[in-house]
């Protein structure tokens, strides 16, 4: 593994994991007689990867290679086997830093993350446990945690730094920040430097702290817009019985169209302030259709928040999100008294989780984690966005003399992210991020090629969690 410590001039340097007898292991041994990174890969246990064609957004020379890394199952009782958890790796080269990057959720595709592109470092991405392919054959839903988590994310580091032996920055978005904030929680010596975007910390799976600040978004600018949104609430569920026979696909998990049809309805507000913006050409505050048919606003109101989200299709593969959710994570609350003559349904986060499934809630670690943010933890920047209602549960200030970063994007939504600050608080996020990673900024100068996605990593997971309400 690679040890912390700070020189005089406050640089955060790597040291190269030693044994206990003062020689590198065998494991390190073999890395550095390796020449090339496949043999170098070839060398860690419990790694089997494969070269594969780069993505068409990545720049010229990078090589991407499929990962399958061998977890325990619980990282506390080897006895209970193991699973392989996907990794994407994308190396430059092994003299340049790295960044360690997670959706919190599966590897949705493959793009440079806003820091690699940046910084011109590697990158590795990693699928969360109990997601797609890195589940175990035996669902032990007990080990599905933060932990848990946590211990996988450090075993991956602890490995691939024997490659890697310069900084490392964290970083993921939304529920990839959260996760990048565990990870650091239970291993703060692990990465140099930690960068969450749009990271809530809730204590409830019922957090009310979320109504006060949807009631409010945007400020006294927007109240007619905000109230125009919940008279269109309103006129929706009125005419479900219109709306309802017309919505395809199978909705099992919930019970019915009509009950996924409901919740849509009620979180669509928050979804609103999340994934849009009110000055919005498509769906902003000037296209709330007021005197629509019943036909018109619905279409409005998938174009805000997708009834194909509540399918099984769509649910079926965020299950474990869930669960986490109503185990740990939370949840927020959703403003309904305006809606409450029209329900007829039960709307919480019980009837998202995996059926048949044993479970109780506890924000004892969420409650741990924020002491540790507000008085211990250093070198980590959080990143919201002033729009966006998930920054109700911001995690709170660090110690500034803990080299700990807070940044606000004005009228930012859940796509919030340093490359999005004003100029002069980009400027400061890039001067921490130079320090953690001990590079200046490169300029990029690739050209794009017609069909080319250009788009950072940050933004085709945006685009991924908006269709589904994450």
């Amino acid at each position: 593994m690679i040890r912390l410590v700070t020189c005089v001039l406050g640089i955060l340097v790597a040291v190269p994991y030693v044994s206990s007898a003062g020689e590198p292991d065998s494991t390190q041994l073999c890395i550095d007689a390796a020449s090339t990174i496949e043999g170098k890969l070839s060398c860690i246990p419990g790694v089997e990867f494969s070269a594969v064609s780069p993505d068409p957004s990545l720049e010229a020379g990078i090589k991407q290679f499929e990962i399958q890394f061998e977890q325990p199952v619980d990282h506390g009782d080897a006895a209970l086997g193991t699973f392989k958890q996907k990794l994407v790796l994308l190396h430059r080269a092994d003299s340049e830093p790295m960044v360690l990057q997670t959706s919190g959720y599966s590897i949705f595709g493959v793009r440079e993350t806003a820091i690699m592109t940046r910084f011109g470092t590697n990158q590795i991405q990693i699928e969360h446990r109990f997601f797609s392919g890195s589940t175990p054959a035996a669902k032990d839903w007990t080990k599905l945690n933060i932990k848990q988590s946590a211990d996988d994310f450090h075993r991956i580091t602890v490995e691939f730094q024997k490659i890697y032996k310069k900084p490392w920055v964290g970083t993921g978005a939304s529920k990839g920040g959260m996760t990048s904030v565990y990870h650091r929680y239970f291993y703060p010596n692990d990465l140099t430097g930690t960068v969450a975007d749009v990271a809530p910390l809730s204590f409830s799976t019922n957090d009310e702290r979320y109504i006060e600040f949807v009631e409010n978004a945007g400020g006294p600018a927007y109240a007619a817009c905000r109230t125009r949104f919940k008279q269109l609430q309103r006129r929706l569920l009125e005419h479900r019985d219109e709306i309802t026979p017309t919505i395809g696909g199978s909705f099992q998990q919930l019970g019915s169209a009509d009950i996924a049809f409901e919740h849509a309805v009620i979180e669509s507000h928050f979804i609103f302030w999340q994934y849009s913006n009110p000055l919005d050409r498509d769906v902003g505050c000037s296209q709330i259709p007021e005197n629509g048919t019943a036909s018109e606003m619905f279409q409005y109101l998938d174009k805000v928040n997708k009834i194909s989200g509540y399918a099984d299709s769509d649910l079926q593969g965020f299950l474990s999100y869930f669960f986490q959710a109503a185990t740990q994570l939370g949840n927020p609350a959703n403003v309904t008294s305006h809606l409450q003559d029209l329900r007829r349904f039960d709307f919480n986060i019980d009837q998202y989780t995996p059926k048949g499934v044993q479970y109780s809630y506890s924000n004892e670690d969420m409650l741990m984690v924020k002491n540790w943010v507000e008085n211990t933890a250093e070198h980590v920047m959080f990143v919201y966005g002033e729009f966006d209602p998930w920054s109700a549960g911001a995690f709170p200030q660090g110690r500034s003399a803990n080299d700990m970063h807070h940044f606000l994007v004005k009228a930012g939504n859940h796509s919030s992210k340093f490359t999005l600050l004003d100029s002069s608080h980009r400027t400061q996020a890039e001067d921490v991020l130079k320090i953690w990673l001990n590079k200046s900024p490169v300029t990029v100068n690739v050209p794009f090629m017609a069909g080319r996605p250009n788009e950072d990593l940050e933004t085709l997971e945006f685009r991924v969690r908006r269709v589904r309400h994450l």
